[in-house]
């Protein structure tokens, strides 16, 4: 059995899992999975992911709007993102951020939205799970204006490179590494890995997207995160056991998630 490992961002709750959910999950914990967080993604997918925590209770949530589904915020939304804290597998607001690449969302609403649950974060003092693509500027001038320094959370799925560090360190975020590490063409991602605080980094699979090197083109599932983990122990210098070590350490403390049952 390898050493435990915690999945920091999946979507498990996917119709892409639908047939075989339950099988997908069971071979995560076998794998020495010990916890997985899924991301939130829009209110509709809710109940289906509070359903998977209650089936699995070391599964855990985040909730929240993606910049995509940015344009369904309305006068309830907020509420909504309260109320999910009732429930004892929600701990993250998000994911939540900026998307400029594909802007199925009108930028402006994005930027509103993305505002709206950041303040959440404040309020309710909770982490955040943030998506970004091609809005580093606009993503950075926002956790600084409305976080005011007191915000935690991750940038996850990090598609940047070494220029986007030390912003990311002067907000003292954390940095999750997907599939897309392991990619050839990758370098700027490759280059960012080994400067990234020991207490500050991550691992996800991101599933069912992003597989990785040696399952690319497969649909994604958190068992394959261990190829991630050994090609980012490979990038800082450690062993893979040393990655599984401090990204759970990381991801419990980020999370506030208690230890495995």
């Amino acid at each position: 059995m390898p050493n435990s490992i915690v999945d920091s961002h999946a979507h498990l709750g996917w119709d892409s899992f639908q047939e075989d959910r339950e099988e997908v999950i069971n071979r995560a914990f076998e794998s020495g999975i010990s916890q997985i967080v899924q991301a939130g993604v829009d209110h509709a997918s809710l109940p289906e992911s509070l359903k998977i925590a209650d089936d699995f209770p070391n599964i855990f949530n985040g909730v929240g709007l993606h910049p995509h589904e940015a344009k369904h915020w309305n006068a309830d939304s907020a509420d909504i993102v309260r109320d999910a804290f009732r429930h004892k597998s929600v701990v993250a607001i998000g994911e939540c951020g900026l998307d400029f690449y594909y802007n199925h969302s009108e930028r402006d609403v994005q930027l509103q939205v993305f505002r709206e649950q950041v303040r959440l974060c404040l309020e309710l003092d909770k982490p955040l799970i943030i998506h970004t693509r091609d809005a580093w500027d606009d993503t950075f001038e926002i956790l600084k204006q409305e976080g005011k320094g007191e915000l935690r959370g991750v940038f996850h799925c990090f598609t940047g490179g070494p220029a986007q560090i030390p912003a990311i360190k002067e907000l003292d975020f954390f940095v999750s590494f997907s599939g897309i590490l392991t990619f050839k063409s990758a370098k700027d991602i490759q280059a960012a890995a080994p400067l990234v605080a020991a207490d500050r980094v991550l691992v996800e699979t991101d599933a069912p997207y992003l597989a990785p090197e040696g399952k690319r083109g497969k649909r994604n599932e958190p068992s394959y995160i261990w190829i991630t983990a050994e090609k980012l122990a490979a990038l800082r210098g450690c062993s893979k056991d040393d990655i599984a070590a401090q990204t759970s350490e990381n991801a419990r403390a980020l999370f506030s998630l208690p230890a495995p049952l």
